[in-house]
């Protein structure tokens, strides 16, 4: 269950930075040209596919915060962190400003949960593959610690640093165009991907996320929107699902999380989750529905590459009024 609750984490971690369209249907779609664009999500060097060079080994400069410090390598970024006692989350993820959006989160590195708890009150160090030589990067380095039952989120740390070497690195310069198309039926909804070349690599999958607000505005995160529950599956352009993962009950602010594959849930829970999807959107008393999506993936070029996982920018449906 950990792997869940740390997706939530960071979709959490996100939010406020991501942007939303208006719509008053019942489903959500681009009107205008820029739907054509394609958003290729490969990994790509000079604008080709997935080159994996090791040429350029020449050093660059080093950058240092509380924890971290980040050296230019041969194959990428090395980054050593000092892993604080109790530490139960870690993420790298890289900030860049794309048509007027400034320090918008795109590719994300999580180091396997358990991995960094095992190394919590040590030094841990991997290399970053995702970057090309001669390119400036900025990183946003997350973490969180767990204390007796209490989660804390620590304070950000920034990197800025210029790469020697890479395998390449995802183009986000389409990412503005909508790509999410989003319906609902009054049982289940239904989200649908266009224009869009997906990751390549081990376990690509397909993660959702399920917010309810009261407006099809922009988002207001801090008084209105609310996140309710996951999707987690196979990479697919269209995922028509009442699954849900560890949804909440938010009529009862004492309410439980409830996950889908918990053995251990008691009857009441899963009673509610066999229920599916319309029990938890209707007890969120919202009128409107939208989604985020992101595609997860592996890189095999990483040392333990099972280790880590990789998720892409977030892509946003316009709000639907769905009740």
């Amino acid at each position: 269950m950990m792997k869940i609750r740390n997706f939530v984490f960071g979709i959490a971690l996100i939010s406020a930075l991501c942007f939303t369209s208006c719509s008053d249907g019942s489903s959500s779609s681009d009107s205008n040209d820029t739907s054509s664009r394609i958003l290729d999500l490969r990994i790509k060097k000079n604008g080709v596919v997935h080159n994996s060079s090791r040429s350029i080994e020449n050093a660059a400069e080093i950058t240092q915060t509380t924890h971290v410090k980040a050296t230019a390598v041969s194959g990428g970024i090395q980054f050593e962190i000092d892993i604080p006692k109790y530490t139960t989350y870690l993420e790298i993820t890289r900030l860049e400003d794309i048509e007027g959006m400034e320090d918008f989160w795109t590719t994300r590195c999580e180091p396997e949960p358990q991995n960094i708890y095992n190394y919590a009150g040590q030094k841990y160090t991997f290399v970053y593959p995702l970057c090309e030589p001669g390119e400036k990067y900025k990183f946003n380095i997350g973490m969180e610690t767990t204390e007796n039952s209490i989660t804390k989120a620590l304070p950000a740390e920034i990197i800025i640093i210029t790469a020697t070497d890479g395998i390449g690195d995802i183009d986000y310069s389409n990412l503005t165009s909508r790509h999410i198309d989003l319906s609902y039926d009054g049982t289940k909804p239904t989200v649908k991907v266009s224009n869009v070349i997906p990751p390549e690599g081990d376990n690509v999958e397909t993660r959702i996320n399920y917010h309810a607000k009261n407006s099809s505005t922009e988002t207001d995160w801090n008084n209105d929107a609310i996140w309710f529950g996951n999707y987690f599956g196979k990479k697919s352009d269209t995922v028509s699902s009442t699954k849900l993962y560890n949804a909440k009950d938010y009529t009862n602010p004492d309410a439980p999380v409830y996950y889908e594959e918990n053995e251990e849930a008691t009857k009441e829970c899963q009673e509610l989750l066999a229920t599916g999807f319309s029990y938890f959107l209707e007890s969120t008393n919202k009128s409107y529905l939208f989604v985020q999506y992101a595609y997860t993936f592996e890189v095999n070029e990483m040392e333990n590459a099972e280790h880590y996982v990789w998720r892409t920018a977030i892509l946003e449906s316009d709000a639907i009024k769905v009740k």
